[in-house]
């Protein structure tokens, strides 16, 4: 590490009560962190009295690491951990929670997906990015301690959201589990109710530093307030301008309640950034400066070179945006920028999946790790029968998705073997003469899909065909605006496909390679591809944020003045990854319009 800057070494130096640290990006906070440690221990404290605790595993482990290696050839027996770690071990060191076992992140999923079919909500979640959000809806009213029947959210009615949680957590407890959230809460209540096992854990821990304090909720603030008493040694470092988990139950406001509640709490600040150039930072800071509620500070570069760049591109639509993206990633690895240094980072795991397409099928290796398969939803499997169908495959699964989407009333006894014949059907309906006709149409128009490109059919069967009229009518508006979107962007991508069968071979080949970046986790390799959530606490080179639109940065899901902060901070995230090079796109076709979020940058 560099010579440490003044605030730096006060933060390290600062030994008994309370500070609160403001870090901002790239500022040097795990180092500050680590070298607290030792020289916390250096000024006699027992390294068993010392706890660290971070909002995930990696960052424990790193953490750890590092500390490691600067104590080197030493050793210590400080406590790092996450705070479900922690929470849970004290937990399990009570005779009435040993046989408690805690739920893991891919049987969540798939105890969300239960519970969803319990409450008869599962059109309400139709990829898996609505799972996500579900989820984290149950954990934010968890986190904040709310009753579901009265808990705020616009995602699900007030009676559905209280069926799903009361589904979720029945389905948790028929099966002797228990989440993350209920860690918590339940470690609360326990130090809460018996006084000499709290008293224990206060004697344990004599300094709690926490990394990424804005992320905490209200009851992980209450759990650390118990724990730190009566000393208050509480080390918390953060960024309010970074706290992007408002849905999980985060509240900046209690950065504020730390200073406020526990007597001669300090704050300080980090205020230089040592990972971007000052171009970067600059336009981070304009972008950020439109929050209102926030801790106020002047961010500065340490890096002041003029080589970084900040790129804003308007783009008149979506092959268009395209192209720029794979020319940006063309123009960097020709330059000799390492593929693992581009980064292109979206609002969703949807959107992600689409770039991931993007880029495989230009033949560039890519690492897209979130379980979200590129056109995988229902309705782009239902083109594809469509195309194979046009193609020669009859296959009777084909037929079993289009022949009524849209609606033509064919019954499923019409088609009993395992390929349809026209023949058969008119022979099946021989006696109703409307049915004649709309069979006859539908094989018309398959004849005529025959002579049209991949592109040229998609198109007459949203339009001529009715089906882009057969989503409208069946799902709610916000779906029906995904499923243009994902629709656009399979339009795109199979534009160069000269015939159904190219197209298919296209698909196969980057699915297949999607599918094996996602289960290759810790061993990517190529362009990162990632949510604004995902990339937090990384960094590359370059950074590449497509899709910079209004109801897409911010999303149209974001309506009260709170969500469209925790938009923009998300935003701020995604752009202060960068090192060098920051390039921000956006679209003006089909009454398209550039995010407000970049509005300053485009008028300075």
């Amino acid at each position: 590490m560099h010579q440490m800057n003044i605030s730096q070494q006060r933060a390290v130096d600062f030994k008994d009560g309370t500070m609160l640290l403001l870090a901002g990006p790239g500022s040097g906070k795990t180092s500050v962190l680590t070298h607290r440690i030792k020289a916390l221990m250096d000024s006699g404290v027992r390294d068993s009295d010392i706890l660290v605790i971070t909002f995930t595993k990696a960052a424990a482990l790193e953490m750890q690491e590092r500390f490691m290696h600067l104590l080197a050839p030493k050793s210590a027996n400080v406590s790092f951990g996450t705070f479900h770690a922690i929470f849970y071990s004290i937990l399990r060191h009570h005779r009435a929670y040993r046989k408690v076992a805690p739920i893991k992140d891919k049987e969540k999923i798939n105890m969300i997906k239960r519970a969803l079919e319990i409450s008869s909500l599962t059109d309400e979640c139709a990829d898996h990015d609505d799972l996500l959000r579900a989820l984290g809806l149950i954990s934010s009213c968890k986190n904040n301690g709310n009753d579901p029947s009265v808990f705020t959210q616009d995602m699900f009615d007030v009676q559905d959201f209280e069926r799903l949680f009361n589904a979720y957590d029945g389905l948790l407890h028929d099966f002797g589990m228990i989440d993350f959230d209920d860690m918590i809460n339940e470690c609360l209540k326990l130090l809460k109710k018996d006084r000499e096992f709290c008293f224990f854990w206060q004697k344990k821990f004599k300094y709690i530093l926490i990394d990424e304090f804005q992320d905490i909720s209200a009851s992980q603030y209450e759990l650390v307030k118990i724990l730190a008493y009566p000393e208050n040694n509480i080390f918390a470092v953060g960024d309010d301008d970074q706290s992007i988990y408002g849905f999980r139950g985060a509240n900046i406001s209690l950065m504020h309640r730390l200073l406020e509640e526990i007597p001669g709490a300090v704050r300080n600040e980090l205020d230089i950034n040592y990972r971007s150039v000052k171009k970067i930072v600059e336009a981070a800071g304009l972008v950020i400066s439109e929050n209102k509620d926030r801790f106020e500070k002047n961010i500065t570069a340490y890096r002041c070179d003029e080589t970084g760049r900040v790129t804003i591109t308007s783009c008149i639509g979506k092959e268009r945006e395209n192209e720029e993206v794979v020319k940006i990633i063309k123009h960097k690895l020709e330059a000799g920028i390492p593929p693992d240094e581009i980064a292109i980072l979206t609002r969703t795991n949807r959107v992600g999946g689409e770039y991931a397409a993007l880029i495989l099928s230009e033949g560039i290796a890519c690492s897209f790790t979130d379980p979200h398969i590129p056109f995988s939803s229902e309705h782009i499997k239902d083109l594809r029968a469509y195309m194979a169908v046009a193609s020669g495959d009859n296959k009777r699964a084909n037929f079993l998705r289009i022949v009524n989407r849209p609606v033509r009333y064919i019954k499923r006894d019409s088609m009993p073997y395992e390929y349809v014949q026209k023949e058969e059907l008119l022979r099946y309906y021989a006696k109703d003469p409307y049915m004649v006709r709309r069979i006859n149409e539908l094989f018309s128009n398959i004849k005529r899909l025959k002579t049209m490109s991949p592109y040229l059919g998609l198109k007459f069967i949203c339009n001529a065909m009715g089906y882009d009229r057969y989503v409208k009518e069946n799902v709610s508006a916000d779906k029906y605006n995904e499923y243009l979107s994902e629709k656009e962007s399979f339009g795109a991508l199979i534009k160069k496909a000269g015939s159904y069968r190219d197209m298919e071979e296209m698909l196969y080949v980057v699915r297949e390679k999607a599918i094996e970046n996602s289960s290759r986790k810790g061993e990517e390799y190529g362009i990162k591809i990632m949510t604004y959530h995902g990339s937090k606490g990384l960094e590359f080179d370059t950074v590449i944020l497509p899709d910079v639109n209004e109801n897409k940065t911010p999303s149209k899901a974001a309506h009260t003045p709170a969500e469209i902060d925790e938009e923009r901070r998300m935003f701020y995230v995604a752009m202060t990854r960068a090192k060098n090079s920051l390039n921000m796109l956006y679209r003006t076709d089909e009454n398209l319009k550039p995010s407000r979020f970049i509005d300053k940058i485009i008028k300075k």
